[in-house]
């Protein structure tokens, strides 16, 4: 579940550099030339990884302190989760006591990234209302109920 969490929170980080880009463009007076090149930034944006985006953020946007540093442990604590977590426990996999310490580190890395999607779904859905585009929370809710994976 952790894991997954890391996983939205790239999606999340991915929604505030195309609600940034999506601010200054009046979506109804879209080109079929301009829907190829956003077509194109979309997929740009879907293959950077999260250290990346929050790189392109960081330079792009101007962000407060509080905010990089819940954005900036976030990232620490998803590296650490993907590259370092079994490797630091190794052998503590096999005892109940190890098991307990690893789920009680899991618990500490899901909330920060809970905390870092939060924050990036608040800029994400301000920028949405600075541009005055409103989101499809039917679709959503659908979506949900459906429980079925879509290809985004």
């Amino acid at each position: 579940m952790v894991a997954e969490k890391a996983q939205v929170l790239e999606v999340a980080a991915g929604n505030v550099a195309l609600g940034f880009l999506m601010m200054f463009v009046k979506t109804d007076e879209i080109t079929p030339e301009q829907t190829e090149m956003y077509r194109a930034i979309v997929d740009d944006v879907n293959r950077k990884t999260f250290g990346s985006l929050l790189k392109h953020l960081k330079k792009t946007m101007n962000l407060s302190d509080s905010l990089i540093k819940v954005i900036d442990e976030a990232l620490e604590r998803r590296n650490y989760l993907t590259h370092h977590f079994f490797r630091s426990h190794n052998f503590a996999l096999y005892s109940e006591k190890g098991r307990e310490t690893m789920r009680a580190e899991l618990k500490e890395i899901g909330e920060k990234l809970d905390l870092a999607k939060r924050t990036l779904g608040a800029m994400a859905e301000l920028m949405d209302q600075m541009a005055d585009r409103k989101m499809d929370t039917g679709m959503i809710e659908k979506l949900i109920g459906r429980g079925k994976p879509i290809d985004i």
